[in-house]
């Protein structure tokens, strides 16, 4: 049976995502003897459960999210770090602060165009190298309301399918208030404006059956 769990090391698909990421960290530590990550959005379970996957004696990383975890420093992953703050500003941090700029299923969590933008921009600023994953628009199925072609519909059917009924990660809406609320949680992106947000990335694709299923932009210039 196929495991798509988000918190399985069986995921076929995840795995193979953080096997690639683990290639970047291991020509950062090939050369620098060290890889500082800053992963945007991102929080202290996906490190956890993909830690046997990972160099994690020559690590280090920063998530920085919104709402962080109420235990930021327990002593089992004492490499990864949790802070408060905007992926879509990272004012406090410098130019180049970090190697690896990670990000898992954030961006299209971002809300506006403008901010999708902004995180982008942030990405590509803050580490050498970026490994920005998405799920692709074109994909039947979208996957945090786990329904068939549900964001292909215009918003006042998709409102009246959150409020009719639960769907995927989202409960069956108690008013429209709540439906909108769904609704906005995510707004999908497609390839070009993938290309549009990352033009110095390659655009790694993630196939099931054929179709694109998400979208990894990877930028990793040389290091030597």
């Amino acid at each position: 049976m196929l495991d798509v769990s988000p918190v399985s090391t069986q995921n076929s698909f995840r795995k193979k995502r953080v096997q690639s990421l683990a290639r970047i960290i291991d020509d950062y530590i090939a050369v620098k003897g060290h890889c500082r990550i800053i992963d945007m959005g991102g929080t202290r379970g996906f490190w956890d459960v993909w830690k046997s996957e990972l160099d994690f004696a020559n690590l280090s990383v920063d998530c920085v999210n919104l709402f962080p975890d109420s235990d930021p420093n327990t002593t089992d992953m004492p490499n990864v770090r949790m802070t408060q703050g905007n992926a879509c500003d990272l004012a406090g941090v410098a130019d180049g602060a970090y190697d690896l700029a990670f990000s898992n299923s954030v961006i299209e969590h971002v809300g506006s165009w403008s901010n999708k933008k902004a995180f982008a921009r942030e990405a590509g600023r803050v580490a050498r190298s970026y490994a920005i994953q998405t799920p692709s628009f074109s994909f039947p199925i979208e996957p945090h309301a786990r329904s068939l072609f549900l964001h292909w519909l215009p918003d006042p059917v998709r409102y009246r399918i959150h409020l009719a009924r639960t769907t995927g990660f989202y409960p069956k809406a108690a008013n429209i208030d709540e439906a909108m609320a769904s609704l906005e949680d995510a707004r999908m992106l497609d390839l070009r404006q993938m290309r549009y947000l990352f033009p110095d990335a390659v655009m790694e694709k993630e196939k099931f059956f054929g179709l694109t299923k998400s979208f990894t932009a990877v930028r990793h210039p040389p290091l030597r």
